[in-house]
């Protein structure tokens, strides 16, 4: 594809928000821009950049990284649609807990994820998507001999800087898988229960 970015990417990108997959479908004729110039693109750059320079320097577990996922998501918006019509009822505490389980899972997803970078590469479409308010960038990640994983990261601007909000891997929305797994630690143990789940799965991941 004529004038795609490529950045290099972790051996294990496929392993890590709002809208669902379904409200991405519903926009038929998407409006476009170039990835050159658009500020969307630039803050998936960011994140790649930062990510892998994270992985070569053996910091994916720092203060830098923490830093810089809070600013390439809005993890306060993703929290709040994968919690679902449940956030209305939830205490600012109970809010406060699960944003921070929320928070602790993403960075340790993507330590997780970049901890074996090597030879792959992300290519990022040099055409954005604009659907209503939100920007849809598309990427792959390559790895020779193996068939390409789709990503597309769901941005929307927030005081003049895009953030993203939903990540979809192979046409699967990371906001609609999570918000089922909230729903059942929900209906189990309410606020409580979900922040065990994330941490727990927080866990796993080290």
């Amino acid at each position: 594809m004529a004038g795609q970015i490529v950045r290099k990417a972790p051996g294990r990108a496929h392993a890590t928000a709002l809208a669902l997959v379904a409200a991405i479908a519903a926009v038929s004729v998407p409006a476009v821009s170039r990835a050159e110039t658009d500020p969307a693109v630039q803050r998936i750059q960011a994140l790649d950049d930062g990510l892998v320079s994270a992985a070569r320097a053996h910091e994916l577990r720092s203060p830098r990284v923490r830093q810089l996922l809070e600013q390439s998501f809005n993890l306060p918006v993703m929290a709040q649609f994968a919690v679902g019509a449940p956030w209305a009822n939830l205490s600012a505490s109970d809010r406060s807990g699960v944003l921070e389980a929320l928070g602790r899972y993403t960075e340790a997803r993507y330590a997780y994820e970049f901890r074996d970078f090597d030879t792959q590469t992300i290519v990022i479409d040099p055409v954005v998507q604009t659907r209503g308010l939100d920007r849809l960038v598309r990427a792959e990640i390559r790895e020779a001999g193996e068939a390409p994983l789709k990503v597309g990261y769901r941005l929307r601007d927030y005081g003049g800087t895009w953030r993203i909000i939903d990540v979809i891997y192979n046409g699967v929305s990371q906001l609609a898988t999570q918000r089922a797994d909230f729903a059942s630690a929900l209906e189990k143990g309410g606020a409580a229960a979900l922040i065990r789940s994330l941490d727990q799965s927080t866990a796993r991941l080290k």
